[in-house]
Formats: structure tokens, sequence, C-alpha cells
């Protein structure tokens, strides 16, 4: 499997012009264990998940962020990698919040939603060729 991954990784061009979207890819990943755990933990939360099989399955799901992580820090230094997962988990679970269980941002917070999502594109730049 872990050949298979990197096989995988080395095979796409992850690069247009000066920006890397590899870190973006693997921020990605990270922040759908995140919404998948942090879903579950609101569906416990709400009454639509016994806590039981709630905390279990979204701890279970948690395992994995270590070992991405880990495969993530080969492409890519630990201070990009955790700022650019954190940047797009939070995107992602806040927009879990709004569409899924009805929650609400509003006014200047999604100017700061924005702002993330520029933050995301600066990352992705590299002055490496």
């Amino acid at each position: 499997m872990k050949d298979f991954v990197d096989s995988l990784i080395k095979s796409i061009n992850w690069k247009i012009g000066n920006f890397s979207f590899l870190p973006i890819a693997f921020g990605t990943v990270m922040a759908l264990v995140d919404m998948c755990m942090m879903g579950g933990i609101k569906m416990v939360h709400n009454g639509t998940l016994p806590a039981v099989t709630g905390v279990i399955m979204s701890s279970a799901v948690y395992l994995l962020q270590p070992l991405i992580f880990l495969k993530a820090m080969k492409y890519q230094g630990m201070a990009v990698t955790n700022l650019v997962w954190n940047l797009i988990s939070n995107t992602i679970v806040t927009l879990q919040g709004v569409f899924i269980f009805g929650e609400s941002i509003k006014g200047l917070r999604w100017v700061a939603m924005a702002m993330g999502l520029v933050s995301l594109v600066l990352f992705a730049y590299s002055e490496d060729n």
C-alpha cells in the first residue's frame, strides 16, 4: 500500500507554475478525516447517534490522522503541512456545520473564511521550481 501511495503521488504533476497543490491535497484528506470525526461527535451532541457508537467511530477514524500527516511530511515540512491542514479543516468543518447541521455564520466571519482560502493560495505558492 505504501508503494502504491508514493507511486500515485509521484505520477501526478502537482505543480502549476509556482503553485504546488500537493500540500492542499494532503490537507484536504486530513480535513475530510476531521469532518468525519467532528460530524460524528456533533451527531452524538444532537442525539442522533448513540454516544458510545459515535465516540468509538470518531476516535477510530481520527487514528488515521498521524499516518496521513507522516506521509505528508515526506513532501512538505511540518509547519506548512499543519497550517494547510488547519485552514482546509476550518473551512470544511465550518461549511459542514452550516450546510449539514444548520448552524449559522454571519457578517465578518464570512470574510474570515474567505481570508483563510486566500491563505491557502499563498501556502500553495512556492518559489522553488
